[in-house]
């Protein structure tokens, strides 16, 4: 109870005064005193019920008791009943104003009820009462915090440093602030403040770490959590964020030496195994990244995205079987099954086992067949076994599910382009952008389209560079942008974006294609033949390769 935080009586006084108060319970202030202890008593008890009735016994016999008041109030406020607490709080100010006890409870129920400009008021009343009251100062900094007036608090934090420089909740506070504020010079200079104070003062620390990692300096980040698990080797803020420096260094080693700190630390957090799991999976370790996956589901055998991560482990180290079988333990119903089809998808084709693909996804269908998903999945198996037209069917019954699903849409479009239906797929391309005028694919596809016919370029040149705002980084994109430079005769801007094109996407035939005609119109034959048999070899499509094969020749003749 706040008040008695302020006002402690000494055991044998409280002894001699009940003795004194049971001579003398005829007098109506004697009575008074004598059922406020027994209020005060039975409420430090936990008897709540009691202590109620004693401080109303002893409110009745002194109806003008500001501190009464306070203190069944202060009980109302345990008991969580804030309206009489508020109520009686009042009165007690009215008798007298200058109550502190009764000022700042009643500033914390207004605060907690969000009535924060008279929390504020309430609080500024205490400091008039007395200008050091660091108390008041504090829980007003946080009512500004709380608004998101981070500079006002930083000012009431500062009147505290005024008479008590060296107040290291203050300080501490104030280096926060700016912190939020993205002022890291001057929040460093505060937290270095608070630990030359306090060295081992574990809030600083981590927030001047955390600095630090946000600017990029992450052996001073280091330094300071190291600092942290020092003092207090069972923090664990302080290792996990450790792990995740060490892991944007790609020091997975150390990262998983801190994980597994963590794990020693609560043996029941599975989380941290599967992250160790993941981490054995990135440097390519899949012996130890199935033993961790292994180890979550032997105790949670239904987290089928771990489950996910062990398809995935035994894919990688070549056991397609046991790939599928993980794949095929997960709930049809389970929201993660699209995902482990998807994978079972990726095995298939990667494995070369399509009709067995086909087959298999073909088998969920009669379950989930108003997924589209599911269509578009049977489709890449399709266009793999370069069944376009068994492709295309797939896609159209996933159009049926969802006429304006814009995936399907433009997978559409591509399968008729790879068909050789060049009109086809340019029509289902402008259904996109009847449904989505900003689609980026299929701008960059009608764009490309225009510009392999040498029409329209500048409407092109508009619709690819409408796409880039999407997707600045996307390869393919760049590449058209570069080649309705080619058609427009702007060779250097043409070379440029296509370069830029190939160091994103080094593996991809046209763009090499692309390089080779930019090249040859160069009249730069040593690299256009570079690119042409760079193409040539990566072509995996018989009449593309072949034409490209003749342009080869043709540079040949020319040297």
């Amino acid at each position: 109870m706040l008040l008695f935080k302020v006002m402690r009586i000494p055991v044998l006084f409280v002894s001699f005064l009940l003795l004194f108060c049971t001579h003398l319970h005829s007098a109506t202030y004697s009575d008074s005193v004598y059922f406020f202890l027994r209020g005060y008593f039975s409420e430090g008890l936990g008897n709540y019920g009691d202590a109620q009735e004693y401080y109303q016994k002893a409110l009745k016999d002194n109806p003008d008791s500001a501190e009464i008041r306070t203190s069944l109030a202060s009980l109302f406020v345990k008991r969580g009943e804030l309206g009489k607490a508020e109520e009686l709080l009042n009165e007690a100010i009215v008798l007298n104003p200058a109550n502190r006890v009764a000022l700042m409870i009643l500033a914390g129920i207004n605060a907690s009820k969000g009535i924060t400009y008279r929390a504020k008021a309430l609080y500024e009343q205490c400091i008039e009462l007395n200008p050091e009251d660091t108390e008041a100062y504090m829980y007003l900094g946080s009512i500004y915090i709380g608004e998101k007036k981070y500079k006002d608090a930083i000012t009431i934090y500062e009147k505290v440093l005024a008479y008590d420089d060296d107040n290291i909740i203050a300080l501490y506070y104030i280096g926060r602030l700016y912190g939020e504020a993205k002022d890291y010079d001057k929040a460093k200079a505060y937290l270095a403040k608070v630990l030359e104070i306090k060295p081992n003062f574990t809030p600083a620390l981590l927030d001047l770490a955390t600095i630090y990692e946000i600017e990029g300096n992450l052996e001073k980040a280091i330094e300071y959590y190291q600092d942290v698990i020092a003092n207090d080797p069972n923090d664990k803020k302080a290792r996990s964020r450790l792990a995740t420096i060490f892991i944007r260094q790609k020091e997975y080693d150390k990262a998983i030496g801190k994980f597994e700190e963590l794990s020693d630390m609560d043996r029941q957090d599975l989380s941290l195994r599967i992250r160790i799991g993941l981490l054995h999976y990135e440097k390519a370790r899949y012996d130890e990244a199935i033993q961790e996956f292994n180890m979550v589901l032997a105790s949670k055998p239904d987290n089928y995205t771990v489950r996910i991560y062990l398809a995935m482990s035994w894919r990688e180290k070549g056991d397609v079987k046991k790939a599928l079988e993980e794949l095929g333990k997960i709930d049809p119903k389970a929201e993660e099954f699209l995902t482990a089809l998807k994978q079972m998808t990726l095995i298939y084709i990667k494995s070369g086992t399509i009709d067995e693909g086909i087959k298999a996804i073909t088998r969920y269908l009669p379950g989930m067949d108003r997924k589209p998903e599911l269509y578009i999945l049977l489709s890449m198996l399709y266009e793999e076994k370069n069944d376009l037209a068994a492709g295309i069917r797939a896609l159209e019954e996933a159009r049926r599910i969802e006429p304006n699903n814009l995936e399907v849409l433009y997978q559409i479009g591509m399968l008729y382009e790879k068909k050789g239906e060049s009109e086809k797929a340019l029509a289902i391309m402008n259904d996109v952008l009847t449904i989505d005028p900003e689609y980026p694919n299929a701008l960059n596809f009608v764009g490309y389209s225009l510009a392999e016919k040498g029409i329209r370029l500048d409407e092109a040149e508009a619709m690819i560079r409408k796409a880039l705002t999407k997707r600045p980084d996307d390869g393919y994109i760049i590449d058209s942008l570069g080649w309705v430079f080619y058609k427009k005769g702007n060779l250097k801007a043409a070379l440029q974006e296509i370069r830029k094109a190939s160091n994103l996407m080094p593996e991809d035939p046209t763009i090499h294609e692309h390089l080779g005609d930019i090249y040859s119109a160069l009249k730069d034959y040593d690299k256009a033949v570079h690119h042409y048999q760079r193409s040539v070899t990566l072509e995996k499509d018989p009449s593309k390769k072949n034409s490209v094969e003749q342009k080869l020749r043709m540079i040949k003749e020319k040297k």
